[in-house]
């Protein structure tokens, strides 16, 4: 058995604890990397001084736009292949994956274009004071020029995971964050290019990634194969990847909109108070994207066994994934609260900063967590197409709960009122998470009943002597 055919074989018939942590841990390593980037980065800013730092927090809402279109276009490709490589339908898979690499990429371009012509305005709606915009503006251009080959990098690792290439998707990932990091210092200082080469460094990496991510398709070690005798989208190709993908780039865009009007409403506060939320932020992400990387070695096993019809695969998968990721997520509650001024002190020195992150590092991580048992539920319906539900936790989590509250808990609690609003969100998003829970729980039992006797009865006709 070829070594694509071996990874086909592993969705559907290893010991499901296994494959998931065969693929989670790449995932996570993957993840981790791409955190500890954001926060190293953020560590190298930070010696440039409190405007640099806030510059960087003003600019990120439009880091989140970019990724939520790889993103978008990723996951909702992969959703479908991951179905479809259940359904033993190869071909169509290898389809939806062009399609979806055209796509992003496309997009990506327009983008581009778009963002340069309007930054100013673009970044003071963000929130950038006076003394933040000339460096919010020199540290966007080059993210901005290169937002194409970030939406592509993005893309094909979900492209990968999908088919369960999950040590390539590690490499293509820590190989970008471990240059971003080399190349950060040397930009920033050795070459004196100051905030710009903070944003050069990560395109350079960025492209080096997506480099060895083409490699790997072209030279012939994936499963789904790319060619361009494959580019031929369909209505139903691209119904599928909207339908999956929409809900996260809203998703996105209602968290870049968030994380903006959270910078807006810090600003009456201090650069120090910009800067002290853009910090926490890039922190927790560190913790998310533990969760995230976890999540993204589940989707495959759940899409491939939901396409495939093996329920109780797909149940212990669940059930496996919820301890896993509650045990983390406790674990790293207790660190963030128990250590929450030396975290921020890593960043910077200044009082203010230190007081207001500490306080903030602590609020955030309260709801942390129940978080794992919210994404495992939030990428099952990811990876069964039910885009519903996913649209449902997406939307609550960083938009009909999160910007109501942004506008309404500082009018009484002041800054307070700005750091506690991610919180209260995230509490209310888990609540909503238990019911869907519930409802799909249900439903997947009754179809795992229905194909039991529809399986049953198959059997008993095959038994019957011919006449």
């Amino acid at each position: 058995m070829s070594q694509p055919d071996q990874r086909s074989a592993m969705l559907g018939q290893w010991p499901v604890k296994k494959v998931l942590i065969h693929l989670a841990i790449p995932s996570i390593l993957g993840m981790v990397a791409n955190g500890i980037y954001n926060v190293v980065d953020t560590i190298f800013v930070g010696r440039l001084g409190v405007t640099a730092i806030g510059a960087v927090s003003i600019v990120f809402p439009f880091f989140m736009i970019i990724a939520g279109v790889g993103l978008a276009v990723g996951i909702g490709s992969a959703s479908y292949i991951s179905r479809l490589l259940g359904m033993g339908r190869r071909d169509e898979a290898e389809r939806t994956a062009m399609t979806g690499l055209v796509m992003v990429t496309s997009i990506g371009i327009l983008f581009a274009i778009i963002t340069q012509i309007f930054l100013e305005p673009i970044l003071r709606s963000f929130g950038a004071s006076e003394t933040i915009l000339p460096e919010a503006i020199t540290y966007s251009r080059a993210l901005l020029i290169g937002a194409p080959i970030v939406m592509l990098k993005m893309t094909l690792n979900n492209l990968l995971r999908s088919e369960g290439s999950a040590k390539a998707s590690m490499t293509a990932l820590l190989m970008g964050a471990t240059l971003n990091i080399v190349l950060d210092p040397m930009f920033i200082f050795t070459f004196n290019m100051g905030i710009l080469g903070a944003s050069v460094a990560t395109i350079v990496a960025q492209a080096v990634a997506v480099i060895y991510q083409l490699w790997y398709y072209l030279s012939g070690r994936s499963y789904v194969q790319l060619s361009w005798a494959r580019l031929q989208p369909n209505r139903e190709i691209i119904l599928q990847i909207v339908k999956i993908g929409t809900p996260i780039f809203v998703t996105q865009i209602l968290n870049s909109f968030a994380m903006a009007l959270i910078n807006v409403a810090a600003v009456p506060y201090g650069d120090a108070a910009v800067a002290s939320m853009g910090v926490v932020k890039r922190v927790m992400a560190l913790g998310m994207f533990t969760v995230f990387g976890y999540a993204q070695g589940f989707q495959p096993v759940a899409g491939f066994n939901y396409g495939a019809r093996k329920f109780d695969r797909l149940g212990e998968a669940i059930a496996f994934s919820i301890k896993v990721m509650t045990a983390f997520t406790v674990a790293a509650t207790i660190l963030f609260i128990g250590f929450s001024e030396t975290i921020i002190s890593w960043f910077s020195a200044d009082p203010d900063v230190l007081r207001i992150g500490s306080r903030a590092l602590v609020a955030l991580s309260a709801p942390f967590p129940l978080l794992g048992f919210q994404l495992v539920y939030f990428s099952l319906f990811q990876a069964l197409g039910k885009a519903l539900p996913a649209a449902i936790l997406s939307f609550s989590r960083q938009g009909l709960i999160l910007i109501p509250l942004i506008f309404i808990l500082p009018r009484f609690l002041g800054l307070d009122g700005v750091i506690l609003a991610q919180p209260a969100a995230d509490a209310l998003t888990i609540a909503i998470t238990a019911f869907l829970a519930v409802s799909i729980s249900r439903q997947l039992r009754r179809e795992a009943q229905a194909y039991a006797e529809e399986q049953e009865t198959t059997r008993r006709a095959e038994r019957l002597p011919a006449r």
